[in-house]
């Protein structure tokens, strides 16, 4: 029964490790296109893309390891909630991956209308939202409500980033539309990594309390 027991919780902590790892590679995806955003690198863009991909391969066997423990080990309290948080963090990181894809193919689009101005908001948002998901993650491993819920109160200082881009943005004049919407949905995909680090963080206090974060605690 004790040997039984060892391997039902290695099966959990393999779910934490393979999650962990993805979103590892998301919070490393954003930092990595901000930098090709920024430097004007098609080729980092396509490999930062590929890299995505192969990244998101773990999802499937998560997926099915979590329908084998729930059908075979029946979990309950503590156990029940890491193994579901698991599920939706690897989903939460796929998504993350795929905005990070997104980014990647918009690199060198836009980059007559980068003013200096948004070139200084755009690092300043791939440094803050991939710090977001660092945090997320590190929370993430420990298991640590309180840092999930600094997670989740930073993210204002995100999103108060992209709405002065977007001001920025429509400030400018004589912009191409569609350097100007590339732009924008830009921006939009860096909010959304936003969402995504604070549905983590969210995940993370219900696995560690058993509660949802507080309304308050929401940011946005």
């Amino acid at each position: 029964m004790e040997e039984l027991r060892r391997a039902y919780h290695d099966r959990i902590g393999w779910l934490r490790d393979v999650t962990i790892d993805i979103v590892r590679d998301a919070a490393d995806a954003v930092e990595n296109v901000t930098s090709a955003i920024l430097d004007h690198d098609r080729a980092a863009g396509e490999v930062i893309a590929a890299d995505a991909v192969e990244a998101t391969t773990g999802l499937p066997g998560v997926e099915t390891e979590v329908l084998d423990l729930l059908a075979q080990q029946a979990p309950v309290a503590r156990d029940l909630r890491i193994i579901l948080a698991s599920l939706r963090i690897a989903q939460v990181g796929e998504l993350c991956l795929g905005l990070c894809r997104s980014l990647a193919s918009r690199v060198g689009l836009s980059d007559d209308v980068l003013t200096p101005a948004l070139r200084v908001l755009i690092g300043e948002m791939g440094s803050q939202t991939a710090a977001l998901l660092e945090q997320a993650n590190g929370a993430w491993i420990a298991l640590d409500q309180d840092q999930a819920r600094a997670v989740i109160s930073s993210a204002e200082r995100c999103r108060e980033l992209q709405r002065r881009f977007l001001a920025e943005l429509l400030s400018l004049e004589g912009v191409p539309v569609d350097a100007a919407v590339g732009l924008g949905m830009a921006a939009r995909a860096y909010e959304r990594l936003t969402d995504h680090a604070v549905d983590i963080a969210g995940r993370v206090v219900f696995a560690a309390t058993g509660a949802p974060p507080a309304v308050g605690d929401a940011a946005g």
